[in-house]
């Protein structure tokens, strides 16, 4: 992709700079309960049955964040104080002490690291969607995300057809075939000067493509704001898209085009703050709200000082710095510019700016640079999300019918949170039999460079079988049409043992269940 950014400053920050630049360091302290949840049973998961498992009632738990440490101990059992997390007599602990990169560590070179698949985070690849071409084998060249070009300059003086929607729909459904999700941009402009479309046009299109959108959100992981101008990259309009007035309205029908689990992005952080204020914070991230739904797209990482204008305005990196905190961030480096855009700086800010997907088809001269530097790898495992198990406490043994409290140390090892929402399912397994729970925690809460806190609960039925089961935690997709599938499903990068068939992290605990 080619890139030009417009340096026009006539927009303000001060709303927000009045009040200064907020901590970056957000903590989020809650009790942990006793973990005893609703009353009705674990549902079956099998290998026949595992979409019926989830049409059971909701079981509440709760969720403590925190940033104590999780350290010591390399599996070694421990006999833990009666009642913890909500649990009764004797417990059993463990704590592990993995390589961080957070902690100065870099374990890059381990297969634990890099050989880790997770959805919706990553480096991505570059793709038509009205040409799509074949997408096999790119999991198995660690790509869970492809980028989504759509040009659309044969619609800028006439509606959406059947024949692009039939177009998208199938290149959504190889998307899914293929394990993938999809970063969509729609344009109208593939260089400077060719025009895009009057804003009219551009919130008619944008209504016309929401159905598609909606019946495709399983597999779109965020919508680029695409439109406006050359290469929708929000610059060198010739519709005066670029307008404050413009944006504010593209912005708004884009949110209404996609459910409200689904993210668009802003090419400059003013452009966010002008429509929706901020920055995010603990408190308002993940409402629903259209604050909370826009992230941060910046396609000239590292190029100049300013990004090639992505940053123009007092106080512009300093509001996404504190947003992306709360707020998913991608896009791509532009081209060559040492010693900003070597592996030291980009290690700094990639962490900073809370990155979370990365093109690898451009700039080539820039990744191709962090390969032979040694910092890709690195750069690659923690992109986004890096969930890492500190350690656990579980009862020795439970009564059927009584609750089960799992307490659960997880370090987010990675750049950025998780930003779609995702259940997270308590697991009990006996031989080829599964149980599962959902229980109440939120991934997006698991901040970067802290360890959270769980507390997991549930009541076991009456009728369970007597015997041993083996606890894990399963992280499905959201949608109904994914979460049956272990590609779609979040893997913890250690501490548990990946089940591929199923997509459940088994932990090294078990309970026992006795009459």
């Amino acid at each position: 992709m080619h890139h030009q950014s417009s340096r026009s400053s006539r927009h303000f920050l001060s709303r927000w700079l009045r009040g200064g630049v907020p901590s970056l360091s957000l903590v989020l302290l809650t009790a942990c309960g006793a973990g005893s949840g609703g009353d009705s049973p674990l549902a079956a998961l099998t290998s026949d049955t595992s979409a019926a498992m989830l049409d059971q009632p909701f079981v509440t738990g709760s969720t403590l964040s925190g940033g104590s440490g999780g350290s010591g101990g390399s599996g070694s059992d421990t006999g833990g104080p009666p009642g913890s997390c909500g649990s009764s007599g004797a417990t059993v602990e463990r704590s592990y002490s993995p390589e961080l990169f957070a902690a100065g560590a870099d374990p890059s070179g381990d297969a634990e690291c890099t050989g880790v698949l997770n959805p919706e985070r990553g480096v991505f690849k570059f793709t038509d969607l009205r040409s799509l071409g074949s997408l096999s084998g790119l999991r198995d060249q660690g790509y869970t995300l492809i980028y989504g070009k759509v040009l659309i300059d044969d619609y800028r003086a006439r509606d959406i057809d059947q024949n692009l929607i039939d177009q998208l729909n199938a290149s959504f459904a190889a998307a899914r075939s293929a394990g993938l999700k999809v970063l969509p941009r729609f344009y109208y402009a593939s260089e400077v000067s060719p025009e895009d479309a009057p804003l009219s046009r551009v919130l008619s299109h944008i209504e016309q493509l929401s159905p598609v959108l909606q019946a495709n959100a399983d597999v779109i992981a965020v919508l680029h704001p695409g439109f406006v101008g050359a290469w929708g990259e929000w610059h060198s309009s010739t519709n005066d898209l670029t307008s404050p007035d413009s944006r504010k309205q593209i912005f708004d029908a884009l949110l209404r085009a996609l459910p409200e689990s689904r993210m668009t992005l802003a090419r400059r952080p003013s452009h966010k703050l002008e429509a929706y204020g901020g920055p995010l914070t603990e408190a308002t991230a993940f409402s629903g709200a259209p604050l909370s739904r826009v992230g941060h797209l910046n396609d000239c990482f590292l190029a100049s000082d300013d990004d090639v204008g992505t940053y123009q305005l007092p106080g512009e990196k300093e509001y996404a710095i504190a947003d992306s905190a709360f707020a998913p961030v991608g896009g791509e480096t532009c081209g060559p510019n040492p010693p900003r855009s070597q592996c030291g700086s980009a290690l700094a800010e990639l962490s900073l700016h809370h990155w979370s997907f990365l093109n690898t088809d451009y700039h080539l001269d820039v990744i191709n640079g962090w390969k032979s530097e040694g910092c890709f790898e690195t750069i690659t495992c923690r992109l986004g999300y890096r969930f890492v198990v500190t350690g656990h406490e579980s009862p020795a043994q439970v009564a059927r019918g009584q609750s089960l409290s799992l307490r659960l140390r997880l370090f987010n090892d990675g750049y950025a949170r998780a930003y779609n929402p995702r259940p997270v399912y308590l697991v009990l397994q006996q031989g080829a039999s599964r149980r599962v729970v959902q229980v109440d925690a939120d991934p997006r809460r698991w901040a970067p460079g802290e360890e959270s806190e769980l507390c997991l609960g549930a009541q076991l039925p009456a009728d369970l079988a007597p015997g041993d089961y083996q606890l894990g935690l399963w992280l499905p997709d959201a949608s109904a049409s994914l979460r049956d599938d272990p590609r779609y499903a979040i893997r913890l990068s250690s501490g548990a043992t990946w089940d591929s068939a199923t997509g459940v992290n088994l932990l090294d605990a078990t309970v026992r269940v006795v009459e």
